[in-house]
């Protein structure tokens, strides 16, 4: 048995990496597409784009891994199953569950070290990538300014943009305040001009054209007022520093954790809705057992209790008198408190569905390794000869459906619909149901599939005429 199943798994290796290449140079393609105007843009050396690439490989591959399991798996059994070794090994007495055991359990051996992928090594590739991300942004300053978005990126200026040409430089209907301390910001403003900028001087420079100028040098006195037309003006913004500098960010985004952070992440935040919960109790009940502690005085200490921004309310007055309206205001201040505070609770159950979705996530994905072997072997076995290249458009098939059920559910867990973890395992139960009624029927050699049947494009072509014909 020991070479029957060195054989099996021999003939599961060539296709997997196969498949990896395969997945790996559409996802290349994908980043190639994204990123190149970025690094085009930018300037950015080769060594730092080959370092971008080589982080952004990490959450590729906690796809594309599992993503090769099925099409590896529909070839090695559709291999087997087309040259008849499958009937082969149930002449001698081999089940198709012990035929597939080696590549199960080759599939478990791979979800596992999935799992301690995604919780030691993805988090600091995510992480890495991401400071990388933002210390390339920081670069090339005429990247930073965005056709119709206020751009802030230059200390003491706020730059508008209409039109923008990347190539030449050339720009349409420009605004750019020059904030000073304690004083109004200087507009500058122009029908066209030209960005440039100067890597020996290190300077943004503005060739502006058929604009105006409006400052006032003393706030205090509107007398001050200044506006200068002009027809051609150059405003330069010197430090506009262009190379690569590299940052530590402690902050960690989902993505850049571990199971155990973000697990530490939620017991946090849980502690601290505690305390804010505990806080929205003593500000309702403190109005209420101030205002009635003259008749009860058994709420007095609840009355003399201080709690923090809670107002308090004017006591009941003596019978006979007409209650004050003073207690109107106090009160809109506590429902003030309570709503600003039940929203912050309400964002922070936001925010542990979005921890809970990404800790799922870690374990589901690598456990669909085992699903694909379970559902790959008998769907090859069953369709022959005739139905290996059907078998596999079929592969691609359960994988975009399963990845729509991911990110449905994602989404769906994000916004509280669906519990984190029934969003995340859902495509796996489905698959899994379908895995195993899918292998039983195999097992128990029911009809198998017909491909010709389901190709009705063939069935159409290859009907014989009619009586009336």
């Amino acid at each position: 048995m020991r070479i029957i199943d060195r054989y099996i798994l021999r003939n599961h290796i060539g296709p997997y990496f196969f498949g990896i290449a395969i997945i790996t140079f559409v996802f290349v393609m994908d980043f190639i597409f994204r990123y190149l105007d970025l690094f085009i843009g930018k300037g950015v050396d080769f060594l730092v784009v080959l370092e971008f690439f080589v982080l952004s490989l990490g959450h590729m591959f906690a796809l594309i891994i599992p993503m090769a399991v099925m099409p590896a798996t529909l070839m090695a059994f559709g291999q087997l199953s087309s040259e008849n070794e499958v009937t082969a090994l149930k002449a001698m007495g081999i089940s198709l569950y012990r035929m597939i055991l080696p590549a199960l359990v080759a599939a478990v051996i791979l979800s596992v070290a999935l799992v301690y992928y995604n919780n030691r090594i993805l988090p600091e590739s995510n992480h890495r990538l991401m400071n990388l991300m933002i210390d390339i942004g920081k670069m090339k300053p005429t990247i930073e300014i965005k056709e119709n978005i206020f751009s802030d990126a230059f200390k003491g200026y706020t730059i508008l943009v209409r039109e923008k040409d990347d190539k030449t430089g050339r720009i349409e209907d420009v605004q750019i305040f020059e904030k000073k301390k304690g004083g109004i910001p200087r507009t500058i403003t122009a029908a066209r001009g030209k960005m440039t900028f100067n890597e020996e001087e290190n300077i943004l420079r503005f060739e502006l054209e058929d604009g105006e100028i409006h400052e006032m040098p003393e706030p205090a006195d509107i007398t001050t007022y200044l506006k200068t037309h002009f027809k051609n003006y150059t405003l330069n913004i010197r430090d506009s520093e262009r190379k690569l500098e590299r940052s530590d960010r402690s902050h960690r985004g989902d993505r850049e954790m571990s199971a155990a952070m973000m697990q530490a992440k939620i017991e946090e935040i849980r502690r601290n809705m505690e305390v804010i919960k505990d806080h929205m109790h003593q500000v309702a009940i403190k109005p209420v057992a101030t205002l009635f502690a003259p008749a009860l005085p058994e709420l007095a200490p609840i009355a003399e209790e201080p709690v923090p921004d809670a107002p308090v309310p004017t006591p009941i007055p003596p019978p006979g008198q007409a209650r004050e309206r003073k207690t109107e205001g106090q009160e809109e201040k506590v429902l003030q408190i309570l709503e600003n505070e039940s929203h912050i609770l309400e964002s922070n159950r936001n925010q542990i569905n979005r921890y809970g979705v990404e800790i799922h996530k870690k374990y589901s994905i690598p456990f669909s390794c085992i699903i694909f072997v379970l559902l790959g072997a008998p769907l090859a076995i069953r369709s022959g000869k005739k139905g290996m290249t059907m078998a596999i458009g079929f592969s691609i098939l359960f994988f975009l459906v399963y990845y729509v059920f991911l990110i449905s559910g994602e989404k769906l867990a994000d916004r509280r619909f669906m519990s984190p973890w029934i969003a995340m395992w859902m495509p796996n139960i489905v698959f899994s149901v379908a895995a195993v009624l899918l292998l039983h029927r195999t097992v128990k050699e029911s009809q198998t599939i017909n491909w010709d049947r389901l190709n009705l494009f063939k069935r159409w072509r290859n009907r014989g005429p009619t009586r009336d014909e």
